[in-house]
């Protein structure tokens, strides 16, 4: 059974002890002051409330071997995501081979060996596979979350989409069928994910203390910024053949064929203008914190877009935390449709969104529009009247059609079959609660970009995307792991540490 082994006032009295034991005594002060940065930033991080929260995972029988100390586990994670190391193999190699590490993961070194722990008390350094069997609890992987590795093969698309141009948005249907489904269940919970005991961790170890602190603003007037982020899979997209067809050189079955990431698909990065093979993590910021953290983290398919996770993202950010009361939340162009804004609009939540610049504008024929006092759309050249053909209530639109005359009238390049449309005043696109590209949008919309400096962190300061996984599994905890060290940087910066703080007798090294 799964147990807080030793409190975190018991892991700073081993961590004092220990370093003052193997670098203060033995004059190797140099070691303490050059990797004193980890000793400060977790020296104050009180991570034993992750027991309660992953204890289900765990065995409730008293047979076998007892679990290992799963605050220093997580810790240890923690320190290695930090260090920037990317291979669980590696970091069990620098946890043995160098006794700051081990001790401040809050492990027995390994030079002091088995036997005896010279007054030291902590479990020794676990190998590999404990820390795999660890990743797992936290991703809660069983039978019902795994998928089977058997499936078709996808191809690469050939056609490339234009410069500077995301991918194509889905069609409208969609994202309105999957608003009403959210609606209409909105009383039900959605059902758990892998992500889904990680956010949860995420919540009641890093979220709510740093609410207390400050840190993320006010939990009554609430604002979030969303976006998501292409992360590779360093799996191949080929696949393992496991049929037994007899093919001639140069012809193909389309078998199913296993592959060791089968929720990879592709999906185009848009800024990079490549297609890439892997998952997008979408994100949701504090966009009034300082130090851009995050509350909620979401892995998808690469294929899909922004506008159909933001959808049941949201849900899930509203159900996961309802003690706050949002405000305001901030997004690109990519979540620009009527469906997204009327689920904000149903939560109580204003949405700050950038106008979709291949969809929110009007037709090119608006040169040849004019409006006259009646707010009636006229022909600029021609002076013809436009011809009101009804409402279209699901996109708060109104459309027009020119006049038969055009067909027979030169003055203009247009003709009867031509529409044009007008937005009505309770259209959320355009007339939101507050007017879009005012002063007061601008300075809301500005915060967006703290998710963008999140997934910059997320992915290249803790290396996420450089780690080599060949399963979404795998990537899910590595990005958890960064934002888990997103807070703890804050609150070592909240509160920073000397050395002379830990270790009063090394002042007259320092003098």
């Amino acid at each position: 059974m799964l147990t807080v082994k030793y409190s975190h006032a018991q892991y700073q009295n081993f961590v004092h002890d220990a370093l003052t034991k193997f670098y203060i005594n033995s004059g190797q002060q140099i070691t303490l002051f050059t990797n004193f940065p980890y000793v400060s930033k977790l020296w104050n991080a009180d991570l034993t409330g992750i027991v309660p929260i992953i204890r289900i995972y765990y065995s409730t029988s008293p047979q076998g071997a007892p679990p290992k100390d799963a605050a220093a586990m997580f810790r240890s994670l923690l320190l290695m995501t930090f260090k920037g190391v990317t291979s669980i193999l590696d970091w069990v190699d620098t946890l043995r081979s160098d006794p700051f590490f081990a001790i401040v993961s809050g492990f027995l070194p390994a030079c002091l060996g088995s036997s005896g722990t010279h007054g030291l008390d902590a479990d020794p350094i676990p190998g590999v596979g404990t820390f795999y069997d660890f990743m797992d609890r936290l991703i809660r992987q069983d039978r019902r979350l795994s998928r089977s590795k058997l499936r078709r093969r996808r191809r690469k698309p050939k056609s490339k989409q234009k410069k500077h141009q995301k991918m194509d948005s889905p069609p409208i249907t969609l994202t309105e069928r999957l608003f009403n489904r959210v609606i209409r269940f909105s009383d039900s919970k959605l059902p758990d994910s892998i992500e889904s005991s990680l956010n949860n961790i995420l919540r009641e170890l890093f979220v709510l203390p740093s609410l207390k602190m400050g840190l993320l603003g006010d939990p009554m007037k609430f604002n979030i910024a969303g976006d998501g982020t292409c992360m590779p899979t360093h799996a191949s997209h080929y696949g393992k053949k496991v049929c037994k067809c007899d093919l001639k050189p140069g012809e193909q079955c389309n078998c199913k064929r296993e592959f060791s990431d089968p929720t990879a698909t592709w999906g185009w990065d848009s800024y990079n203008e490549v297609y890439f093979y892997g998952h997008t993590f979408h994100s949701f910021t504090a966009s009034d914190s300082f130090y851009s953290l995050p509350i909620h983290i979401k892995c998808v398919t690469g294929e899909r877009h922004d506008s159909v996770t933001g959808i049941f993202a949201l849900k899930e950010l509203v159900e996961l935390y309802p003690e706050l009361k949002f405000r305001y939340s901030l997004f690109d162009s990519g979540y620009d449709n009527t469906s997204f804004y009327r689920l904000n609009q149903f939560y109580n939540i204003n949405p700050i969104i950038a106008l979709n610049t291949r969809s929110s504008k009007p037709e090119s024929n608006d040169v040849l529009i004019k409006f006259n006092e009646d707010g009636i759309p006229h022909g600029k050249k021609c002076n013809h009247k436009l011809r009101n053909w009804g409402l279209i209530k699901k996109s708060y639109r109104r459309k027009w059609l020119f006049p038969v005359q055009c067909d027979s009238c030169h003055k203009c390049d247009v003709c009867s079959n031509k529409t044009f449309y007008t937005p009505t005043a309770d259209n959320p696109r355009f007339f939101g609660p507050v007017l879009r590209n005012t002063r007061q949008w601008k300075r809301l919309y500005k915060r967006r970009t703290t998710t963008e400096r999140f997934n910059d962190r997320m992915k290249y300061d803790f290396k996420v995307k450089n780690a080599v996984v060949y399963s979404r599994e795998r990537r899910v905890v590595r990005a958890f792991l960064a934002a888990f060290c997103c807070y703890i940087d804050a609150w070592s910066n909240e509160k920073s540490l000397e050395i002379t703080d830990i270790f009063p007798g090394i002042k007259k090294l320092v003098a």
